[in-house]
Parts: structure tokens; C-alpha cells; sequence
């Protein structure tokens, strides 16, 4: 067969439309998705998700506030007691990021993203089937097919930017990859680290995994397929191979680096959370069916899986699927053909998790499995490989109509496949209609209808061009149309927009309220599984975030472990609440006497001052009675800073809490530490107080006052590169009630200044500028090179 590693030959293959260029190419894929995504621009509306509405937006308008003030954004301080940005960055430092602050309000930062992502995923695939030969109508079509599958257009609804942007890239990865395998030239690689940093600065570290995982497989194949001879040219793509790797890290450092030292405290860290947890969400095998027909496992409230629910579709599209049919026959021999097809099944054995044997040799095997989740989340693969499969099957037709008589025996088989494929679509359509007749069976009869009519057509276009019936240009058009139209139909129910910030976190009585009120404290939302109703904010979980109040839990999945510890860590959540439900359920029973501690020992000493209710709460007080919720005060709640002149060391390394539910624990008079302060405390009530005079997200400020030595406890987190100052000298910070923060205070008064320095978010942003010199410096100096040499030979 034909060598596919370069594509000059197709470059000038007759029915080649010359004009379509790679840059017209991305044009065209730029104004689609702008056309696409143009109802998220519309005024007074925004971009739907379910995990983005519920917690993203509201990190994304914390980090674009900071950035306008200046600063880093470093420490959360609103939700879960207060955690590092770095526990889940997000797309914080992501290029498209930046120039979407740049332009346009918060809640226009994911459409920015999208449009430019999506636009990127089609001139990626235009690219890579470029390289491999395919002629630019049909690299073309695959790059609309690419940008319009269904798995990654429909991780909007969800709004994982993270996930979109790795999966969006993956084409764009493969062609820098095996153009600088193909050419041994720098200047592909240092592209190559370039797509690769922007992936892993979404900080969707599973789905770079997985990248990582097939570029590396990739390089290799490449090396094999494009013969490269000697050891020398071997080592030195495998050395610029691994330098695209090591540029990559290099500029996202400013993610990974913090990112390491959050592991050990993160609810994920160590050897995970077992396999149970690591396979869910895997995707079950029955719904390989998606590729074809979504309708069948379901699509969104019609799902029937075995998972919880669905937020995408694996659909590929019609015309891909027929492809698919004919690559089969035609590609047999086609090695790059087969490379995809066995990265899209060993992608497949990833996603179906725990449903195969499979899984537990990559759970043994593979470092760092063992700390994800929801091992769907490789299927990007297959999209991928199969959409760049069809795309080596059309190239393979055109070039056997190039070289074709008038009745051609090459292309017979062809002409059958088409015709088989058209019956097997009337036979589906036929078997769906003969189902139930309820909202699943008919909307699993459209699906098929669906399928089938684009196949028809495909088929009937491919049919006639094939016989030379029709011209390219026309099948181009007609693929084009037939591809974007039948895939938007299944993506667009993945869209929505609704009413705007303004409108939807708009400050309802019960905001008011906890902002009339003096002090800085917690509100705890009781979950709805609690109360038996809806929560408070209902799916906006970070509801109070916008409003720059304090809640106790919130909506992140990141969170510090000591942090879901000291409030009630589950099996099989990251939190079930138990300790300060425990609390509640004193409080709350009947009027019942705390006892001698007096003091609810969790919920008083997490100040957590007001509980968010749906419904009434007997035996506590109720503080505010509003449209949209009731508050309650907790009884001997503390203050965010607070003094005790009695510290305890906790039992055993892990002790604290078990210290603190003992009867005897009153949280407003002692601390359990887990190291000794300085100077021993004297016992009894401290005398003085406390006020905070400063609070912002990474400096707090508290004048305090005692009659003897004391502990000044500030019932924030304690983390790592938190540092403290007392009156102008360094002081150290204690971990105290295992979540919080204490410094040692000698009797007077006192300035305490705490600060959030993590010096490993300063190393890894210089370490991104550097590595983005190095990246600039290496291509300019392989481009000079490589005139010169030209030059040269002219």
C-alpha cells in the first residue's frame, strides 16, 4: 500500500480543492463553533452546567476578582473551612482563560473556552489526517466531525472545561508528534509541549494521563512507521520527544507543583480510596451502543443505565459509522488505520472499568490509577481514533476512484457495503418502531430514523461519487452538511443557556440577613437527605461563595481531609456529616442539656454560628424566618477567633476528635493539640478577647488581648505555607482541634498576622515563564536553522 507519512501527494491528488488551506480550514471551524455557541454570548443570559452552575462559576468569578486585584489567587477562604486553589485549579492558568477574563465578564469565561477548544479540535484533526496523507476536503470532514462528536460537545452540560480541553487537543497532540517524529525537526516537538502544557493547565489530570499514555504510544508507532534509521536519529526523537513532555510540566508547574504537596492531605491521597471507588462511574459495555444510537441506554432523564445518571453521548455520527464500515474492508492493510483502531479498543477496556477483569491489571499496574475515578473518562480516546479512522477510509476510496476504470473491481465491494449498510438502517428503524410505545421506545424510534436517513444519504452520496456521478466539491458539501447537522442534532440537547448572575445569584432575605450580622461565621446548609427537603440554594451550592459568605461545606470535591474529618468523613462520600450532625441531633432532641461541656464541641468549635434549614428545627432558635429559608442560631457558638488557656494533647496522632466528643470537652475553654505550645497554658477561663480587623482571602489580621498565656485559636485551616507573625516576629502555627490553626500568646496585647506564602505556587509560575522562553527560544532556533540550510542548498 501506499507509505502514508507525508501528505504531498495528496496534495496535488486530482478532485483536491486547492483553496482549502489549513488556515481557511480553521476559519471555517473557528465561525462554526462561534455559531454554535453564539446563544452563551446573548445579553442577560449565560452558558448551562450542572457542575458549573453549582460550584465553578462562582470559583471563576473568586479567581478573575483576584486577578483583577492583583493578586494570586492562592486560599479559598468560602467554602469547607477554607482550602488552597491548587486542590483543584481548574483552568486557572489556561491561556484561552486569561483572554476570556480579558474580554468578557466571568460567566463568559467557559464560552470563550469552548469556542476556541472546539475550533481547536477540528483544525487539530484537519492537521493530523493531513500528516497522514488524507487530501484537505476529506481531512476536512473529519476535522467537522471531530469538533462536532457527541462525547466532548456534550461535556458542556456538565461544564468540565477540563475534560473538553484535553479531549479537544488530543488530535493537535498526534500531529506535532508525528510530524517532528517524521521530520526529527525541534520546532514540532516544542509544539507538541505546547499542546500538551495547555492540556495539562486544565488540570483534568486524569484525562492528561490518558493522553500522556497514547502520545507515548504514538511516538513510538511513529518511529516504526516512518522508518527512522540510525540510533542516533532514534535517541535524539526519543530526547525531543521526552524534552515536549518535560516543556509541558514545565508550564504547568504553577498547578503541579502546589498540586504535590496537596496530595497527602487530599481525601484522594495515598492508595486511594479502593477499587470500588476507583470503577465507579465506569461505563457499562451495553453502552458501546451510544456510538450509533444514544437513544438506546437513553439520553438525559430517559437514561436506563446502571450508572446514577448520564450527562453525555458517545455518538459518533452517521457518516462516520459508515466510514467505519468501509475501513473495515478497504484499510485492512493500512497500519496507522489499525494503530486506532487498537488505541480506540484499549481505550475502550479503560472505560468499561470494573464491568471487565480488564481494569484490575491497570489498577495494579499503573501508577496512579489507583487515585481516580470514573474511568469513562478515557472514551475521548475512541472518539478520537474513529473519527481519524473514517477519515484514512475516505482517503482510501478517493484514491482507488483516482486510480479507477469506469467499473472498477476495487470498488465494487464498496457499492455492496453501502447497499448492506442502508437494509441493516431500514432493519433498525423497523425493530425500533415494532418496540414499546412509551417516551423511551419513541424516542429510541427517532434515534433510529435519525440513523438511518443520514446513512441513506451518506450512503446514496458516496454511492454516486464513487461511480463519478457526482463531482467532489458537491460530496463535500453534501458530507458536510449531512455530518454537522446530524451530530448537532444529538449535541445540541447538551446546550441549554439560562438567565444570568444577576438574576440567578441574585441576594435573596436570607443573604441579607447573614450579611447584617457582625463577626465573620459559618452557615451550615443542612444537606436535603438530612432535613428530608431540598437543600437551602437548591443545585447552587456555592450559592453564599458569590456573596464572599461563609459556609461549612459548599461544592468543590477537593477539599482537605482533616477538614471532612473534623466534620464527619464517610465510606463512600468524602463527607456524611456525622460529627456535627451528632451535635444537631443533641440540640435538637427535645431540648436536652448539652451537659457540663455546655457547648456543642464540632459545631461550636468550627464556628459554625447558623444553620440553613428547608424545614423547622425544634430546639434551636430560629433567628430569621424568610421566604427562601430559615436560620437558626447554634447555642455557644465561637467566634472565627477566639482565645483558651487550656490545651490537650490528643490520645494518638490521629486523636483529636476522638478527644473532642468526650463529655468533658468544652471547646470554649481548652484545645486539643497535637504537639505541646512553647510555654505550658495555665489552666481555667482566658481572659481578653479577640477582633478581627482584617479578612482576606490570604491575610488575616487579629488584635488580641489576654490576662495570661494563651492560645489564640483561628478556626480556619491549617495548611502548609500558612505563616504567622505576632507583633512583628515570626510565630509558630499549631494544628489545634486537628483542623485549625493556633498560635501561642504570652499576657497583652497583640498583633497576629497570618498569610498564606506558598512558595511552591511562586517556583512553579516562574518555572511555566521559563519553560515558555525555553519553548520559544527552541523554535526560533530550529526555524533559523533550518533557512539557513535552506538557503544553503539554494
Amino acid at each position: 500500500m501506499t507509505d502514508r507519512t507525508t501528505n504531498d501527494a495528496a496534495a496535488g491528488s486530482a478532485g483536491e480543492v486547492d483553496w482549502l488551506s489549513w488556515w481557511v480550514a480553521g476559519l471555517l471551524f473557528l465561525g462554526a463553533a462561534i455559531v454554535y455557541f453564539l446563544p452563551a454570548f446573548s445579553a442577560g443570559r449565560q452558558i448551562y452546567g450542572s457542575d458549573y452552575l453549582a460550584g465553578g462559576y462562582t470559583f471563576h468569578e473568586f479567581i478573575s476578582r483576584r486577578f483583577a486585584e492583583g493578586a494570586l489567587p492562592k486560599w479559598v477562604p468560602y467554602v469547607y473551612g477554607g482550602l488552597p486553589i491548587f486542590a483543584n485549579p481548574g483552568s486557572t492558568y489556561h491561556p484561552f482563560r486569561f483572554l476570556g477574563d480579558l474580554l468578557f465578564e466571568p460567566h463568559r469565561i467557559f464560552p470563550v473556552i469552548y469556542v476556541l477548544q472546539f475550533a481547536l479540535a477540528g483544525l487539530g484533526a484537519y492537521l493530523l489526517t493531513r500528516e497522514l496523507g488524507v487530501r484537505r476536503w476529506i481531512a476536512l470532514l473529519t476535522g467537522l466531525a471531530f469538533q462536532f462528536t457527541g462525547l466532548t460537545m456534550s461535556y458542556v452540560l456538565a461544564g468540565h472545561e477540563g475534560r473538553i480541553i484535553v479531549a479537544t487537543l488530543t488530535p493537535l497532540v498526534l500531529f506535532l508528534l508525528h510530524r517532528g517524529v517524521r521530520t526529527g525537526r525541534a520546532v514540532w516537538f516544542a509544539g507538541a509541549g505546547l499542546a500538551l502544557g495547555s492540556a495539562l493547565l486544565s488540570f483534568q489530570i486524569q484525562s492528561s494521563y490518558y493522553l500522556l499514555l497514547l502520545g507515548a504510544a504514538w511516538g513510538i508507532f511513529a518511529i516504526v512507521r516512518t522508518r527512522v534509521r540510525g540510533a542516533g536519529a532514534v535517541t535524539g526523537r526519543v530526547a525531543m520527544g521526552l524534552g515536549a513532555v518535560a516543556i509541558a510540566f514545565l508550564l504547568a508547574a504553577v498547578n503541579f507543583l502546589p498540586f504535590l504537596d496537596y496530595i497527602d492531605q487530599s481525601p484522594r491521597g495515598g492508595d486511594g480510596r479502593g477499587y470500588e471507588y476507583s470503577t465507579s462511574w465506569s461505563m457499562p459495555p451495553a453502552e458501546i451502543t451510544g456510538l450509533a444510537l444514544p437513544e438506546h441506554a437513553g439520553i438525559l432523564d430517559q437514561y436506563q443505565g446502571s450508572n446514577p445518571f448520564k450527562l453525555h453521548t458517545e455518538y459518533v455520527g452517521g457518516v462516520v459509522l459508515l466510514l467505519l464500515l468501509l475501513g473495515l474492508y478497504y484499510n485492512r492493510k493500512d497500519r496507522y488505520w489499525w494503530f486506532f483502531a487498537a488505541a480506540a479498543l484499549v481505550a475502550l477496556t479503560f472505560s468499561f472499568g470494573g464491568h471487565t477483569p480488564v481494569y484490575r491489571l491497570y489498577y495494579a499496574l499503573l501508577p496512579g490509577t489507583r487515585q481516580f475515578r470514573a474511568p469513562s473518562i478515557s472514551f475521548f480516546v475512541v472518539s478520537a481514533a474513529l473519527v481519524t479512522m473514517a477519515g484514512l477510509a475516505l482517503e482510501r476510496l478517493a484514491t482507488l476512484r483516482e486510480r479507477a476504470m469506469d467499473d472498477d473491481a476495487r470498488l465494487r465491494p464498496a457499492r455492496y457495503i453501502l447497499a448492506g449498510a442502508a437494509v441493516l438502517a431500514l432493519l433498525l428503524v423497523l425493530a425500533a418502531g415494532a418496540g414499546p410505545s412509551d417516551a423511551h421506545g419513541r424516542a429510541l424510534s427517532a434515534g433510529a430514523l435519525r440513523l438511518a436517513v443520514v446513512t441513506w444519504l451518506a450512503a446514496a452520496v458516496l454511492w454516486a461519487w464513487l461511480r463519478r456521478a457526482v463531482p467532489t466539491l458537491l460530496v463535500l458539501g453534501a458530507l458536510a452538511v449531512l455530518t454537522v447537522a446530524d451530530l448537532w442534532s444529538v449535541d445540541r440537547r447538551f446546550f441549554e443557556t439560562v438567565e444570568g448572575p444577576s438574576i440567578m445569584y441574585a441576594p435573596d432575605d436570607v443573604v441579607d440577613f447573614l450579611r447584617s450580622q457582625p463577626g465573620r461565621d459559618r452557615a451550615w446548609i443542612l444537606p436535603g437527605e438530612v432535613v428530608g427537603a431540598r437543600s437551602y440554594g437548591g443545585s447552587l451550592r456555592n450559592y453564599l461563595m458569590h456573596h464572599e459568605l461563609d459556609q461549612v461545606g459548599g461544592e468543590h470535591g477537593n477539599q482537605l481531609q482533616r477538614y471532612n474529618e473534623f466534620l464527619g468523613a464517610g465510606e463512600r462520600t468524602y463527607v456524611d456529616w456525622h460529627n456535627v450532625l451528632g451535635d444537631l441531633r443533641t440540640l435538637v432532641s427535645d431540648g436536652a442539656p448539652m451537659g457540663p461541656r455546655r457547648r456543642p464541641p464540632f459545631l461550636a468549635a468550627g464556628n459554625i454560628r447558623y444553620i440553613l434549614s428547608m424545614v423547622e428545627l425544634p430546639g434551636l432558635t430560629e433567628v430569621h424566618r424568610g421566604r427562601t429559608g430559615l436560620v437558626y442560631e447554634v447555642p455557644g457558638a465561637l467566634p472565627r477567633a477566639y482565645l483558651v488557656a487550656e490545651a490537650i494533647r490528643a490520645p494518638s496522632p490521629d486523636g483529636a476528635l476522638e478527644r473532642m466528643a468526650r463529655p468533658d470537652f468544652d471547646p470554649g475553654r481548652m484545645a486539643v493539640l497535637y504537639e505541646p505550645p512553647p510555654r505550658p497554658l495555665p489552666g481555667g477561663p482566658a481572659g481578653g478577647e479577640t477582633t478581627i480587623t482584617e479578612y482576606g482571602p490570604d491575610r488575616v489580621v487579629v488584635d488580641a488581648r489576654t490576662d495570661r498565656d494563651a492560645l489564640l485559636v483561628l478556626a480556619d485551616n491549617y495548611y502548609p505555607g500558612w505563616v504567622a507573625t505576632v507583633d512583628g516576629d515570626p510565630a509558630d502555627i499549631l494544628r489545634v482541634n486537628h483542623a485549625f490553626r493556633g498560635v501561642p500568646l504570652s499576657p497583652g496585647e497583640h498583633t497576629v498576622v497570618f498569610e498564606f506564602r506558598p512558595s511552591a505556587v511562586y517556583r512553579g509560575l516562574w518555572l511555566g515563564i521559563g519553560g515558555l522562553f525555553l519553548l520559544v527560544a527552541v523554535g526560533v532556533v530550529d526555524v533559523a536553522r533550518h533557512r539557513r540550510g535552506a538557503a544553503d542548498e539554494a
